[in-house]
């Protein structure tokens, strides 16, 4: 576990709006050591319908050479081993073979431990220092026709990774500023379902390398799992189909817990990640 003073990097973060909550990383004071964060007696995730990515496969992405080098390093390493962990089995009871509120059928699927690729760093053709989520997806289409990224499949989640010189524009709001990462979900005409997060580097004029990596590997955790259990989020406050599961509120699995961690003992390292909400807990959880 890393020291404290080394983790409130995010602390720049503000609370953005309920417009936009249930897809959106925040943080105000982000991460004390081993905290359960316990959330209102009658928080509970409810399942609205839509689809959940039942055995997670992670394509790291690095946006260019300029994302930082112990990142680079350390994140092959993190993801593999967060996606074969215990860290995944609890996350079970969010299978989908459920009714959702609405009366409909679920989409029976049931979440597994995943798997990871190597990296891929690619050479964008978008080179502005501030782009939008619809240039986002434009530039993950056109690496995927090039061979450079792997086509998706209904299990496949791009976890894209961008230099600290970036940034990136959503809804009005500016990483880093009113967001600090989210996940998206689109059906693109070619290749299908299309689901990838979002994760720029807040950790800006921040020369400990440790405090970097550990707010990054914390971002990557909540918005994985947020996308394992909800990956067709949708802006608002009043969550409906096709999302999976959120609270009323529009909430996801993490943004319960935002201040809740634990640590993924890694091949190579430890690292810290999120908590989450568990409905048969009734509390935060990190898997451990």
């Amino acid at each position: 576990m890393k020291k404290l003073t080394s983790l409130l990097v995010l602390s720049v973060l503000v609370t953005i709006s309920a417009q936009a909550k249930n897809k959106f990383f925040t943080a105000n004071a982000l991460l004390v050591p081993k905290l359960q964060v316990q959330a209102t007696a009658n928080t509970k995730l409810l399942y609205y319908g839509g689809p959940v990515i039942s055995q997670v496969k992670v394509v790291p992405v690095y946006w260019s050479s300029r994302v930082k080098t112990n990142i680079q390093e350390a994140m092959d390493d993190f993801y593999s081993s967060y996606v074969n962990s215990k860290h995944m089995d609890w996350l079970t009871e969010y299978n989908t073979n459920a009714t959702a509120v609405d009366g409909r059928q679920g989409t029976n699927q049931f979440i597994n431990r995943g798997s990871s690729i190597a990296p891929t760093l690619v050479q964008p053709i978008l080179t502005k220092k501030q782009i939008s989520d619809v240039e986002i997806q434009k530039e993950i289409i056109g690496q995927i026709d090039s061979g450079a990224l792997p086509k998706p499949d209904s299990n496949t989640l791009y976890m894209i990774h961008f230099p600290s010189d970036m940034q990136i524009v959503i809804e009005g709001m500016t990483s880093c500023f009113s967001f600090g990462g989210y996940h998206n979900g689109v059906n693109n005409p070619k290749y299908g379902d299309l689901f990838y997060s979002v994760l720029p580097d807040c950790a800006f004029g921040v020369e400990n390398t440790d405090a970097s990596l550990s707010s990054t590997t914390f971002v990557a955790a909540h918005e994985l799992i947020e996308a394992v259990t909800d990956a067709y989020p949708t802006p608002g406050d009043k969550p409906a189909f096709p999302q999976a599961w959120n609270a009323a509120d529009g909430n996801e699995i993490a943004d319960l817990c935002q201040n809740g961690n634990g640590t993924l003992v890694g091949a190579k390292g430890s690292y810290t990640i999120s908590a989450e909400w568990s409905n048969k807990r009734n509390a935060c959880y990190n898997g451990e």
